[in-house]
């Protein structure tokens, strides 16, 4: 979600892309689209291997090939060369980068043949976070939770309250956000997310969060206040080296920097008994693999951009559930592009983004994206609609199969300044009549196949 960034305070400001998550379009070119394999006189064989031990694959069995033998892949504006040894995965061989041919989103037509897990990928996850995880799976493919974003940089907005004052009933789960945690300035607000998301959850909701995270290289020094996100604000780049990240790099230090500075809040939620449905790095792939936080941005070292943010995302995960022993978690991966996929083992949920310009009220169940998210993984896994403008309407996501495990729409970001009220405004997603009419609102929030705070179990 697009924000701009007038001092420290995130205005939304969004451009609404066609069945994409928000953020800035891209030109056309007469290159292969994204993700397309193509043929060449290139042989990959012969390659000395010399693979990074950072990715875990994927099973080759599950994921579809095409029956073309190709030599290299088009993925996010380049031709990789297929690896000779990794298969189901990004690889680094013969001081090279490469994509496994049954990693290439050109060869995963297909639905995936694995069954989903019947725990999270955390193996001591919780038995709270287990139990949340198995009521999940028991609503997958019958009912939708109902979700909405908080105003993250507006304390004095309750968007829950707005959801409840339209509809009579609260969201099932609210969307919180890190953004401004590591921000020193005294005006600063949306501090108090943790807190936040503890009463909502002691209240019988359940919570989620992202996080807009700020330039690690600025984020915990004296300049803090001047700390971006977004590619064109920043120069931070993930640091790679040799197929791994670069350990020794002032960079690798800043980002674990800002992963402690989270893990603090983490544990606080895990403390107060609370499991996360965390869900960082998102939209990282941005438009056609121009990404729009610093962690998709595009690079000039060689290194695909995609495989250095599934290097991260993997050493988020581990320095997050062995470093700080933190269980409380089931991890959300928002990558949407197949090839950033960071691997079965450390993703217990895929989501999507969709500002769909075209809807036009209509209320599209969005079974094309929701069925795009299905070929992500080689197992089955939940897909939940992570941001949305338009609410799905609940007739047609029965109907189509388009089973969103949640829906989460965008949070108000026009208001008056003295009364915090919010009309129709394009930057208002749940208030006025922009995007979802009163009565719609009020269908999806009463719908049978809509689960609300007030009809959630007690974990």
């Amino acid at each position: 979600m697009k924000h701009s960034n007038f001092l420290a305070i995130p205005v939304v400001v969004v451009t609404l892309v066609a069945l994409t998550a928000c953020g800035g379009g891209g030109g056309g070119n007469s290159n292969p689209a994204p993700g397309t394999a193509t043929t060449s006189k290139a042989s990959s064989s012969g390659l000395a291997v010399k693979s990074s031990s950072s990715i875990a694959s994927t099973s080759s069995s599950s994921i579809s090939s095409s029956s073309a033998i190709t030599a290299s892949c088009y993925v996010d504006g380049h031709s990789w060369p297929i690896c000779s040894e990794h298969q189901d995965s990004w690889g680094y061989e013969n001081n090279s980068y490469c994509i496994g041919a049954s990693f290439c989103p050109a060869n995963r037509t297909n639905l995936p043949s694995l069954t989903g897990r019947n725990t999270p990928v955390d193996p001591n996850a919780s038995a709270k976070t287990r139990a949340l995880y198995s009521y999940l799976r028991s609503i997958s493919g019958k009912q939708t939770l109902t979700g909405q974003q908080d105003l993250t940089w507006k304390d004095g907005i309750d968007m829950a309250e707005r959801v409840y004052k339209d509809t009579g009933k609260y969201p099932a789960l609210m969307g919180y956000d890190f953004m401004n945690y590591g921000v020193k300035a005294n005006w600063i607000e949306g501090i108090a997310q943790t807190e936040e998301a503890i009463t909502y959850s002691n209240k019988g909701g359940l919570v989620t969060f992202s996080w807009h995270w700020r330039d690690p290289a600025l984020l915990n020094s004296a300049n803090s206040d001047n700390a971006q996100f977004y590619t064109e604000k920043t120069t931070f780049q993930i640091p790679v080296k040799e197929g791994a990240l670069d350990t020794s790099s002032d960079a690798y230090s800043q980002m674990n920097a800002g992963i402690d500075l989270i893990a603090t809040e983490l544990k606080k939620l895990n403390d107060a008994g609370v499991t996360v449905l965390w869900r960082p790095l998102h939209e990282a792939s941005g438009h056609n693999g121009n990404g729009w936080f610093w962690w998709g941005r595009s690079r000039t070292d060689g290194v695909p951009q995609a495989y250095a943010q599934i290097l991260l995302w993997r050493h988020m995960y581990d320095r997050l559930t062995h470093y700080h022993g933190l269980h409380n978690l089931l991890w959300v991966w928002n990558g949407q592009n197949a090839a950033w996929y960071p691997g079965d083992d450390v993703v217990d949920i895929t989501s999507h983004d969709i500002y769909d310009s075209t809807d036009n009220k209509t209320y599209k169940s969005q079974l094309a994206i929701y069925t795009q998210a299905q070929k992500y993984s080689a197992e089955e896994k939940l897909i939940a609609l992570s941001e949305n403008s338009y609410i799905p309407d609940p007739d047609k996501i029965s109907a189509d199969g388009a089973w969103w495990l949640w829906f989460m729409t965008w949070n108000d970001g026009n208001f008056n300044e003295a009364t915090l009220e919010s009309g129709t405004h394009k930057d208002n997603f749940w208030s006025g009549d922009y995007y979802n009419t009163n009565p719609h609102k009020i269908k999806v929030y009463n719908h049978p196949n809509m689960i609300t705070r007030d009809e959630l179990p007690q974990f």
